[in-house]
């Protein structure tokens, strides 16, 4: 949060499995509040990576 504003980053994902993870642990969490994944249909396992780092 910063001056009492909530922070939310919206992650667009794309047959990302091997780097989200990466991706993820690089958001400031000090000051994102909450992060929202949009996936675009991956043919690979995204989703479940996602789930997974939760």
């Amino acid at each position: 949060m910063i001056k009492n504003k909530k922070v939310i980053v919206v992650l667009p994902a794309y047959n990302a499995e091997k780097t989200l993870e990466k991706t993820y642990l690089e958001i400031p969490f000090d000051i994102v509040d909450e992060v929202i994944l949009t996936d675009d249909s991956s043919d690979d396992r995204t989703i479940d990576e996602a789930n997974r780092i939760g």
